[in-house]
């Protein structure tokens, strides 16, 4: 009789002629844009590691292997139900999607393709079913398969059948794995996406990255390890193993209990604040905001330095590195803790409440927070300048000036259609981040602008002419910006983002191609339709009426409904080529006010 197996498989192996099932007790995808950044710039760090110019689909599997934990399987010898690892087999499962779409929009040739399809798909009972087979996520992940350029568009009416129906879902996980999805359209890394990388990474993902596949042949079995692998051990973090060795170099007792106390008390404030596990991101970005001098180089085979071993080990990167903390006497480690560890975490709790929760005075980071990098970038961003002689009107104007920054930075990129991934933008922060260490006001504001100058040039906001419209979810957020610059006090800017609410904002095209009759190689009026300036954000409820109406009557709508209050003074275009080419240039002037350089 088998009771259980585990054996090292790959990915490819794991979504190969099996069909998964996921059991209604524990259904729910419920990865965030957090967890998704974090597989994706693991993932190409991983292969970056291993690549080098002139490589090729016979070299790499030479590379090395990427762990990815154990999945835990009960097989009932019909299908297998996944006790442990739907999160991360969802999440592959959404990449792989990515990537079989990436492969024929990059045009490669036949011989470069991986067949991505038998990784999503199995035949049974002489039919292609899912792999991952949950009745009620099917119609979602087969549109993302089959319609990637209307996934955002036609997401809207998916939820409001899904609402409707005899028997509506309740699984959260349909929304989320849209909102996943895009994520990884916009995270995945820009110097991957190429002729030459693209078939390596996709052949290295199948076949390098390794899950344990820990296989139960009973339901009870299967949990009896789950509980085991999670439950059992009460191992140290490393917060807990920084907090021994700091509070070891103490000589006097009495001082030695009182940081003891007051370490278990602010991290106790961090967790109840931020979350679980939040305490590690403090001290990873703390430590990298203050200290961290050096990065691995992008050559292969190259060794982790200040901001890598910081994000892996930061308790054992202090232990190596107390000269450059200034930590030498006893007195040392006490301040370190009292006063460095106290003033810099009380930050790291208020900028938290700033980002997450609407606050009057720091209402433009709340605003940023919906569409900005990594938070693995952006608080080393704030903390770096900041210093304990600062006046808090100084730390405020500080925290306001790099809010600014990553706000026009990640919005300039956007417009210019270039990754703001962890692993893209990575080494660009990091050099940023020890270039305005402790810098007075001045100094950081004048290099933050001429950091955006040379990321704009002579266009002061890289929002071109005709700016294509190419990214579903960045321009709804986009024009939610500019609904509540013109909005009324009473409007939350939450309100105005994608939800399932029917008074919820959804993006829509003006005027459609076939609406004006123009001939087909008219180029320039088909970059008019295309551009961001023939879109524009309606309530949900309103989209139907506004889709049946004629040419003549959708500004007059859009208008008395206050959907364009740009365009207040413009209300008697009727012309589609002369409406659009106005609202292009009051765009580009509204976006000079908004994300303004000053």
């Amino acid at each position: 009789m088998r009771f259980v197996e585990a054996k090292d498989r790959s990915l490819a192996n794991i979504l190969s002629d099996n069909r998964f099932r996921i059991d209604s007790f524990q259904r729910e995808y419920r990865w965030q844009r957090k967890q998704i950044e974090a597989l994706i710039s693991d993932l190409a760090t991983a292969f970056e590691k291993n690549y080098k110019p002139g490589d090729t689909l016979e070299t790499y599997e030479e590379y090395g292997s990427y762990y990815m934990g154990p999945i835990v399987l009960c097989d009932d010898k019909k299908e297998l139900s996944i006790v442990d690892g739907q999160q991360r087999l969802t999440s592959f499962t959404l990449l792989l999607i990515y990537l079989l779409h990436a492969q024929n929009d990059l045009g490669l040739k036949e011989e470069l393709k991986t067949d991505i399809r038998k990784h999503l798909f199995v035949r049974r009972g002489a039919k292609d079913t899912l792999i991952l087979n949950v009745e009620s996520r099917a119609k979602v992940i087969q549109h993302l398969i089959d319609n990637p350029d209307t996934i955002f568009e036609d997401v809207e009416e998916l939820e409001e059948n899904l609402e409707n129906s005899a028997k509506p879902s309740k699984d959260e996980s349909i929304q989320n794995i849209i909102e996943r999805y895009e994520d990884i359209t916009i995270l995945f890394p820009e110097d991957l996406y190429d002729n030459v990388k693209l078939p390596i990474f996709i052949e290295w993902l199948l076949n390098n990255v390794v899950l344990v596949e820990i296989r139960a042949f009973s339901m009870e079995s299967a949990y009896t390890i789950f509980e085991t692998m999670n439950d059992r051990g009460l191992s140290l973090n490393p917060t807990e193993i920084l907090k021994g060795y700091l509070l070891s170099m103490i000589d006097d007792d009495t001082k030695s209990e009182e940081m003891n106390v007051f370490w278990k008390e602010r991290v106790f404030d961090i967790k109840s604040a931020i979350g679980t596990d939040s305490d590690l991101d403090f001290f990873r970005n703390w430590l990298r905001a203050k200290y961290a001098e050096t990065q691995r180089s992008k050559t292969k085979g190259s060794e982790n330095l200040d901001f890598e071993q910081i994000g892996t080990q930061f308790h054992s990167w202090v232990k190596s590195n107390t000269a450059r903390i200034f930590l030498k006497k006893s007195d040392d480690y006490y301040y370190f803790i009292k006063s460095d560890f106290d003033f810099y975490s009380s930050i790291y709790i208020n900028l938290y409440s700033y980002k997450n929760e609407p606050c009057e005075d720091f209402e433009s980071l709340y605003i940023a927070n919906f569409y900005t990098i990594a938070d693995s970038l952006s608080y080393p961003l704030f903390l770096s300048p900041i210093s304990k002689i600062d006046s808090e009107e100084s730390m405020n104007q500080k925290i306001y000036t790099v809010n600014r920054f990553i706000d026009n930075y990640t919005v300039f990129r956007t417009f210019q259609n270039k990754a703001i991934t962890q692993s893209t933008i990575r080494n660009y922060i990091y050099d940023l981040v020890r270039e305005i260490r402790n810098s007075e006001l001045s100094e950081l504001q004048s290099i933050l602008k001429t950091k955006l100058l040379e990321i704009t040039g002579n266009n002061l906001t890289a929002f071109e002419p005709l700016q294509v419209m190419n990214n579903w979810g960045f321009y709804h957020y986009f024009f939610a910006r500019i609904l509540y610059y013109f909005a009324d006090d009473d409007v939350s800017f939450e309100s105005l983002l994608r939800s399932k609410k029917q008074i919820s904002y959804i993006l829509c095209s003006i005027y459609f191609l076939d609406n004006n009759g123009e001939p087909e190689g008219d180029t320039l009026y088909l970059k008019k339709i295309d551009s961001v300036a023939n879109y524009v954000l309606i309530r949900r409820n309103h989209a139907e009426q506004f889709n049946g109406l004629n040419i003549s009557r959708r500004l007059k709508f859009l208008t008395k409904h206050n959907y364009l209050p740009e365009m207040v003074n413009e209300i008697e275009i009727d012309d589609i080529n002369t409406f659009i080419e106005k609202r292009d240039k009051v765009l580009r002037g509204l976006v000079k006010e908004i994300w303004h350089m000053q």
